[in-house]
């Protein structure tokens, strides 16, 4: 295994795998591939490790941003990292440690608070590696604690692989306040396996769905969720639901050629959220660490002491 030099643009490791730095518009694009068989990724650090593509046998299976002007819009929130809370707040509002906090009203037609604020910020490069068999970059954002609507310190860490057919993400984060912190973890890729999500096949596992009132924000109650269970067609089915599994679970789409399998432990992302968007063109699935609204209901919120620690893991893997 060999690491690059940050300043070193480009490498080639036994004629397979290598990674490149590429313009992205004002950013820098990484692009990480194998050549010979079509499979990599690409991720723009510098506006929150944002994932643009991940290609499986020369193809993407993400619906990724094409430009650096889509990308700074972030419509959709396309691969996003949630951090320090997927999904919705009520209000932008939670208390922690007897002390209010009021986040940005950034989810209008709700009036709530959305996905944290990690999602525009700076990453920088720690590591990056390739072999014959496989790749990877680690990026760090470290925050000193400036917003007011969450001062409190830490140093999130992400590393994203791929090997073959399969891609993971690794997340690590560190309290650097002197007291407990809320934390809560999500991720938001679009898969996009066909032109047509009507014709695209979801398997979701039995699980709780999360019901939800008029400003998608949990009621408390759970329902019983066996919809998709044996792989049905989506048609012209809507979702933007959280669910909450029943064990380890994989989330699958399949098309007539290929299939997507998302899969995560109940230890690491006990929850997940899949979303149909209006445009019909890409599905999200989405491995979170808590629920809706965690900073206040508490459903899977991370209480992280001083200086502790908090991983976890996902990945995708692909077959035709």
């Amino acid at each position: 295994m060999s690491r690059t030099a940050l300043s070193t643009l480009s490498f080639n490791l036994r004629g397979m795998y290598q990674i490149r730095i590429v313009p992205f518009g004002e950013f820098n694009k990484y692009v990480i591939e194998d050549t010979a068989l079509g499979n990599g990724f690409s991720i723009v650090p510098e506006v929150g490790a944002t994932v643009l593509d991940i290609w499986v046998a020369g193809s993407s299976i993400l619906d990724g941003y094409e430009g650096p002007q889509a990308l700074k819009a972030g419509d959709w929130g396309k691969s996003s990292v949630l951090f320090p809370f997927p999904n919705r707040l009520k209000d932008g509002q939670y208390e922690w440690e007897g002390y209010s906090y009021q986040f940005p009203i950034n989810n209008m037609d709700t009036g709530n608070a959305i996905h944290g604020f990690v999602r525009s910020m700076p990453f920088r490069v720690t590591d990056s590696t390739a072999t014959v068999h496989s790749a990877s970059i680690t990026v760090v954002y470290s925050y000193d604690g400036h917003l007011s609507y969450y001062p409190f310190p830490f140093e999130l860490e992400l590393t994203f692989a791929m090997e073959v057919n399969r891609f993971w993400m690794q997340v690590q984060v560190q309290n650097l306040h002197v007291h407990s912190i809320p934390v809560g973890f999500g991720w938001h890729p679009y898969f996009r396996l066909s032109d047509r999500v009507e014709d695209l096949a979801l398997t979701v596992p039995a699980c709780k769905k999360v019901v939800i009132d008029d400003r998608m924000i949990p009621t408390g109650a759970l329902d019983t969720f066996k919809e998709f269970e044996g792989g049905q067609k989506l048609g012209d089915t809507f979702l933007d639901n959280c669910f909450l599994a029943e064990g380890d679970y994989e989330l699958i789409l399949r098309a007539e050629n290929r299939q997507l399998a998302v899969k995560a432990s109940m230890q690491d992302f006990p929850y997940f959220q899949v979303f149909t968007p209006p445009h019909r063109s890409s599905v999200a699935l989405e491995p979170m660490s808590c629920t809706v609204d965690a900073f206040n209901n508490g459903g899977g919120l991370v209480r992280l002491m001083p200086g502790a620690t908090w991983g976890a893991s996902m990945e995708l893997v692909v077959t035709d």
